[in-house]
């Protein structure tokens, strides 16, 4: 494209104009509009209607292709392929930035354009979706169809990471994963974690402590953030509420299967704590730092499994850029943020060394306030202004002649 301004195209197989299940991405291309001229080619059909909205200085070229299994998916991909094809021929963008079931169509747009082509990857989608298949979260024939098709695509999936100019993995355990799945050398791929809106989840956080209403004398309340899923751990928090000697209440902020709910609900019956236990549902993500001003403690008590371990808990940098006091279960993603006793509190998983960490938060043995201050200096070294400024460094600045290494012998 023309112009002193670095121009990119973003490729992504969901609607990220939203924040609502592809933050980073939604996040990064937003940011980084404001140095340079930022295109997107996405899906068109929003997940959830998020408050944020579109951001007005980014371009947005969709492609909807409803919701039918498996018809829409494929109908997708070869449309962005073409459209991709198209928009790189014409801008001819300086660096064409594409994520994991979209690298193909990425490439073909940095080929057409004669772009650097650089691959973020943010998860290791054959291996999670295998491994929430065997956990027990992922049932029917076509979560197990899912699987199949993603072990075939793994395959192109090799040929083409390895074109790339540059490859950003979310975490070293992504890198490392992605290296054993499809056998390519990323020795020299850059990692780069998450970030957070700093200042929007203090200000907000602040609004929800003011507006906090505490009549019901509870002497701890927490709240847990995300997909509701069985091995996300959220029952050992209900466990946990119902084991505890004080009044701890617990509030579930996302949304899941139906079963899954109904089973956790089901649970909170039988142990006698549904007046104790809320399920808040589905919030749009500009409502969720104040929904954290109002609560003591912010859990994240994932279950162990890979896909948690290499992942980036994005979740706890927004329970720490709120200012809440962080408690997780002893995980290396979980690690990679926090510091027991410093800025937030980890526990091993179990039910009981969990109502031992609630009860010592209510009863004075942890000082909250030192944690909560640890979890901000914690979240301000990963604004998203920090974290945007590496993405452009390698979009843009990346020397295009060194390429990406020939793929390992298996």
């Amino acid at each position: 494209m023309s112009g002193e301004r670095n121009s990119v195209l973003f490729v992504h197989h969901r609607d990220i104009s939203s924040s609502y299940s592809s933050t980073a991405e939604h996040y990064v291309s937003k940011k980084m509009a404001a140095s340079a001229t930022v295109h997107v080619l996405c899906h068109g059909r929003r997940d959830v209607e998020d408050g944020d909205g579109p951001p007005a200085d980014v371009t947005y070229h969709t492609v909807d292709t409803g919701s039918i299994p498996v018809v829409s998916g494929v109908l997708f991909h070869v449309l962005c392929l073409l459209y991709g094809a198209a928009l790189g021929l014409r801008y001819q963008y300086d660096a064409v930035y594409s994520f994991q079931q979209t690298v193909l169509q990425g490439w073909v747009a940095a080929m057409a354009g004669g772009s650097r082509f650089v691959v973020g990857l943010v998860s290791v989608p054959v291996r999670q979706k295998r491994d929430f298949v065997e956990s027990g979260t992922g049932r029917d024939v076509k979560d197990r169809l899912s699987v199949a098709m993603k072990s075939l695509y793994a395959e192109l999936f090799g040929a083409v990471l390895v074109q790339a100019t540059a490859v950003v993995c979310l975490t070293e355990g992504i890198r490392q994963v992605t290296e054993e799945e499809y056998g390519v050398d990323l020795s020299d791929a850059f990692v780069i974690g998450m970030g957070v809106d700093v200042d929007t989840f203090a200000e907000g956080a602040r609004r929800g402590a003011d507006a906090r209403n505490r009549d019901d004398d509870a002497d701890l309340v927490v709240t847990y953030v995300g997909s509701i899923g069985l091995i996300r751990g959220i029952g050992d928090v209900i466990e946990a509420v119902a084991k505890s000697d004080h009044d701890v209440r617990f509030r579930i902020v996302g949304d899941g299967r139906d079963d899954t709910i109904d089973q956790l609900k089901s649970r909170a019956r039988d142990l006698g704590v549904t007046d104790r236990v809320e399920f808040v549902g589905l919030v749009p993500h500009d409502e969720i730092p104040r929904v954290l001003g109002g609560t003591d403690v912010a859990v994240s008590p994932l279950g162990d499994i890979e896909s948690f371990r290499i992942s980036f808990p994005g979740k706890l940098l927004e329970y720490m850029a709120a200012g809440t006091v962080v408690v997780a279960t002893d995980l290396p993603a979980h690690r990679q943020l926090l510091t027991h006793g410093e800025n937030g509190l980890i526990y091993d998983g179990s039910t009981e060394e969990l109502v031992r960490t609630l009860d010592a938060c209510v009863e004075g043995t942890v000082d909250r306030r030192s944690l909560e201050r640890g979890a901000r200096a914690t979240a301000a070294a990963h604004d998203w202004d920090v974290i945007v400024a590496r993405h452009e460094r390698v979009l843009f600045d990346y020397p295009v002649e060194q390429r990406r290494a020939a793929p390992v012998s298996a």
